[in-house]
């Protein structure tokens, strides 16, 4: 053994207490030599669901070039708000709680990477309760078809549909669902009132992230449909209000 290698050992030996720290401290040296990664991406990484949705993750690992198996877990192993199977999660109760990914070399376990080399990535989830609007308390209805484009894109996903909100004196009365008809995607709004006409409804759209409101427009339930399939009624937010 060369005498720069007989120091090393020296000063490793005389730092340990016991020859099975010293055999310790060879493994997790030599583990964490063949751990090729050194960071993965979760995305989204903060996400809110309204109860019953769903969401796939995607992950991306670095070097881009190396393969990696993934272990799931969350914040409250014993939570009741989401449970992941792969990589979809599914919004079951009310409530919030973080997703965890680690990635992995394939044949290695999370015992098998020191603390200090785990690769780890998170994301924050909101579950929402799904607000039902009952027939016998509003007993008439005011339907609006329509389209919602955020910073020029038309929003087709369920969960960001629904924050577009129908609103009558700060009471919600409905939120946009995402319908299909004739391989044409369509938002449907449909507006519980208590008459048959002559309440006066707000729609807007509500940002989680930034707590921004945009009002959209005001006007008189009449239980008619507005809006059609061909010509529906656009609600628009700017790039610049996002």
């Amino acid at each position: 053994m060369g005498k720069s290698k007989s120091l090393i050992l020296c000063i490793v030996l005389m730092t340990l207490t016991s020859c099975a720290e010293f055999f310790e401290f060879i493994e997790i040296a030599e583990r964490t030599v063949l751990n090729p990664l050194y960071n993965v991406e979760l995305s989204p990484n903060r996400v809110d669901l309204l109860v019953g949705d769903s969401v796939i993750f995607n992950t991306e690992v670095l070097p881009d070039t190396a393969e990696a198996t993934y272990r799931w877990f969350l914040s409250d192993a014993k939570t009741s708000v989401v449970s992941i199977i792969g990589k979809r999660l599914y919004a079951r109760n009310e409530g919030t709680v973080t997703v965890y990914v680690e990635a992995l070399p394939p044949g290695m376990t999370s015992d098998d990477v020191p603390a200090d080399s785990m690769v780890i990535d998170s994301c924050m989830v909101t579950v929402s309760r799904r607000i039902e609007i009952p027939s016998f308390e509003f007993p008439y209805e005011t339907i609006v078809i329509a389209a919602l484009e955020l910073a020029d894109t038309l929003v087709t996903d369920p969960v960001e549909a629904a924050r577009l909100t129908a609103l009558v004196d700060g009471e919600v009365r409905g939120h946009a669902e995402v319908r299909n008809a004739f391989g044409i995607d369509y938002l449907e709004l449909r507006i519980g009132s208590r008459k048959s006409y002559g309440e006066e409804v707000t729609i807007d759209y509500y940002n989680r992230e930034l707590r921004r409101r945009h009002v959209f427009t005001t006007f008189i339930l009449d239980g008619e449909t507005h809006g059609t399939l061909s010509d529906p009624i656009v609600f628009k937010v700017s790039s610049e209000s996002l």
